[in-house]
Protein backbone atom coordinates (compact mmCIF):
# COMPACT_ATOMS: atom_id res chain seq x y z
CA UNK A 1 0.00 0.00 0.00
CA UNK A 2 1.35 3.44 -0.73
CA UNK A 3 1.09 6.15 1.58
CA UNK A 4 -1.56 7.83 0.09
CA UNK A 5 -3.31 4.43 0.83
CA UNK A 6 -2.62 4.66 4.34
CA UNK A 7 -3.50 8.21 4.92
CA UNK A 8 -7.27 7.45 3.40
CA UNK A 9 -7.40 4.24 5.20
CA UNK A 10 -6.98 5.47 8.21
CA UNK A 11 -9.50 8.67 7.59
CA UNK A 12 -11.95 6.71 6.37
CA UNK A 13 -12.07 3.33 7.60
CA UNK A 14 -13.38 1.82 4.61
CA UNK A 15 -12.24 -1.42 3.45
CA UNK A 16 -9.44 -1.22 0.53
CA UNK A 17 -9.54 -4.62 -1.68
CA UNK A 18 -6.38 -4.85 -4.11
CA UNK A 19 -7.10 -5.01 -8.08
CA UNK A 20 -6.19 -8.67 -7.74
CA UNK A 21 -9.04 -9.13 -5.02
CA UNK A 22 -6.42 -11.30 -3.05
CA UNK A 23 -6.35 -9.15 -0.03
CA UNK A 24 -8.60 -6.86 1.96
CA UNK A 25 -7.63 -4.32 4.74
CA UNK A 26 -9.15 -1.68 6.80
CA UNK A 27 -7.95 0.52 10.05
CA UNK A 28 -10.21 1.07 13.12
CA UNK A 29 -10.35 2.53 16.53
CA UNK A 30 -11.52 0.72 19.31
CA UNK A 31 -14.28 2.67 21.09
CA UNK A 32 -12.74 5.91 22.22
CA UNK A 33 -9.19 4.87 22.21
CA UNK A 34 -7.68 7.28 18.97
CA UNK A 35 -4.61 5.84 20.81
CA UNK A 36 -3.99 2.49 18.95
CA UNK A 37 -4.46 1.94 15.56
CA UNK A 38 -6.15 -1.43 14.41
CA UNK A 39 -5.34 -2.94 11.22
CA UNK A 40 -7.00 -5.71 9.93
CA UNK A 41 -5.65 -7.30 6.99
CA UNK A 42 -6.36 -10.93 4.93
CA UNK A 43 -4.51 -12.09 1.81
CA UNK A 44 -6.90 -14.96 0.22
CA UNK A 45 -4.62 -17.82 -1.40
CA UNK A 46 -6.13 -20.69 -3.34
CA UNK A 47 -6.33 -23.23 -0.53
CA UNK A 48 -5.24 -20.61 2.50
CA UNK A 49 -6.66 -17.33 4.09
CA UNK A 50 -4.00 -15.67 5.90
CA UNK A 51 -5.09 -12.61 9.02
CA UNK A 52 -3.31 -10.43 10.35
CA UNK A 53 -4.63 -7.95 13.05
CA UNK A 54 -2.27 -5.27 14.25
CA UNK A 55 -2.44 -3.10 17.01
CA UNK A 56 -0.42 0.33 16.39
CA UNK A 57 2.02 -2.02 14.07
CA UNK A 58 2.47 -4.53 16.35
CA UNK A 59 2.16 -8.37 16.13
CA UNK A 60 3.63 -11.11 18.58
CA UNK A 61 1.36 -14.04 18.43
CA UNK A 62 0.65 -16.23 15.49
CA UNK A 63 -1.60 -19.31 15.24
CA UNK A 64 -2.69 -21.86 12.65
CA UNK A 65 -6.62 -22.72 12.23
CA UNK A 66 -6.49 -25.79 10.40
CA UNK A 67 -10.07 -26.66 9.42
CA UNK A 68 -11.51 -29.85 10.58
CA UNK A 69 -12.51 -32.80 8.77
CA UNK A 70 -16.28 -32.30 8.78
CA UNK A 71 -15.82 -28.95 7.87
CA UNK A 72 -14.30 -29.58 5.10
CA UNK A 73 -16.82 -32.41 3.67
CA UNK A 74 -19.79 -29.90 4.24
CA UNK A 75 -18.26 -27.01 2.32
CA UNK A 76 -17.35 -29.64 -0.50
CA UNK A 77 -20.79 -31.15 -0.38
CA UNK A 78 -22.47 -27.81 -0.20
CA UNK A 79 -23.79 -28.57 3.40
CA UNK A 80 -23.82 -25.84 5.82
CA UNK A 81 -21.52 -25.93 8.47
CA UNK A 82 -23.63 -25.55 12.08
CA UNK A 83 -22.12 -23.26 14.76
CA UNK A 84 -22.12 -26.68 17.00
CA UNK A 85 -19.58 -27.99 15.23
CA UNK A 86 -15.94 -26.53 16.77
CA UNK A 87 -14.32 -26.50 13.73
CA UNK A 88 -11.09 -25.61 14.69
CA UNK A 89 -8.19 -26.22 17.34
CA UNK A 90 -5.67 -23.06 17.29
CA UNK A 91 -2.09 -24.05 16.76
CA UNK A 92 0.16 -22.05 18.98
CA UNK A 93 3.43 -20.98 16.03
CA UNK A 94 4.68 -18.25 17.89
CA UNK A 95 3.87 -16.91 21.14
CA UNK A 96 3.18 -17.44 24.84
CA UNK A 97 1.95 -20.44 24.67
CA UNK A 98 0.10 -19.69 28.50
CA UNK A 99 -1.93 -16.76 27.17
CA UNK A 100 -5.30 -18.91 27.47
CA UNK A 101 -6.96 -15.60 26.06
CA UNK A 102 -5.33 -15.41 22.68
CA UNK A 103 -5.91 -18.94 22.35
CA UNK A 104 -9.58 -18.66 22.73
CA UNK A 105 -9.99 -15.28 20.57
CA UNK A 106 -8.08 -17.24 17.72
CA UNK A 107 -10.26 -20.57 18.28
CA UNK A 108 -13.78 -17.86 17.92
CA UNK A 109 -12.38 -16.32 14.51
CA UNK A 110 -11.65 -20.08 13.35
CA UNK A 111 -15.30 -20.76 13.98
CA UNK A 112 -16.06 -17.66 12.06
CA UNK A 113 -14.06 -18.95 9.30
CA UNK A 114 -15.28 -22.42 9.59
CA UNK A 115 -19.28 -20.62 9.13
CA UNK A 116 -18.03 -18.79 6.55
CA UNK A 117 -19.30 -18.97 2.44
CA UNK A 118 -15.85 -20.18 1.59
CA UNK A 119 -13.98 -22.02 4.93
CA UNK A 120 -10.04 -22.21 4.97
CA UNK A 121 -7.44 -23.25 6.58
CA UNK A 122 -5.53 -19.75 7.86
CA UNK A 123 -2.63 -18.03 9.42
CA UNK A 124 -3.92 -15.95 11.98
CA UNK A 125 -0.88 -12.97 13.07
CA UNK A 126 -2.39 -10.44 16.04
CA UNK A 127 -1.05 -8.86 18.61
CA UNK A 128 -1.64 -9.87 22.27
CA UNK A 129 -0.46 -6.98 24.17
CA UNK A 130 -3.76 -5.17 23.49
CA UNK A 131 -5.93 -7.81 25.57
CA UNK A 132 -3.93 -7.44 28.87
CA UNK A 133 -2.23 -9.65 31.12
CA UNK A 134 -2.94 -12.91 30.02
CA UNK A 135 -3.74 -14.52 33.51
CA UNK A 136 -6.29 -11.24 34.48
CA UNK A 137 -9.67 -11.26 33.40
CA UNK A 138 -11.31 -7.76 33.08
CA UNK A 139 -14.65 -6.35 32.10
CA UNK A 140 -13.88 -5.35 28.72
CA UNK A 141 -12.62 -8.90 27.73
CA UNK A 142 -15.72 -9.78 26.09
CA UNK A 143 -16.29 -6.63 24.35
CA UNK A 144 -13.17 -7.02 23.04
CA UNK A 145 -13.13 -10.34 21.49
CA UNK A 146 -16.86 -9.09 19.76
CA UNK A 147 -15.13 -6.06 18.27
CA UNK A 148 -12.50 -8.17 17.25
CA UNK A 149 -15.23 -10.89 15.62
CA UNK A 150 -17.07 -8.43 14.46
CA UNK A 151 -14.17 -6.94 12.28
CA UNK A 152 -13.16 -10.17 11.12
CA UNK A 153 -16.76 -10.84 9.46
CA UNK A 154 -16.25 -7.78 7.54
CA UNK A 155 -12.89 -9.17 6.22
CA UNK A 156 -14.80 -12.57 5.46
Amino acid sequence: MSSDNNSELKSTGEILTDPTGFTKSFVTHYKEDTNTEILFHKLELGDQIIINIQFNGIMDTTFELPLSSKSTVNFLSSIPNSLDDPGVEPVLLVGNHSNLKISIIASQIGKLITTSNHPKPAILSIGSKWFGKFDETTDDDFDKLMFILENIKKLL
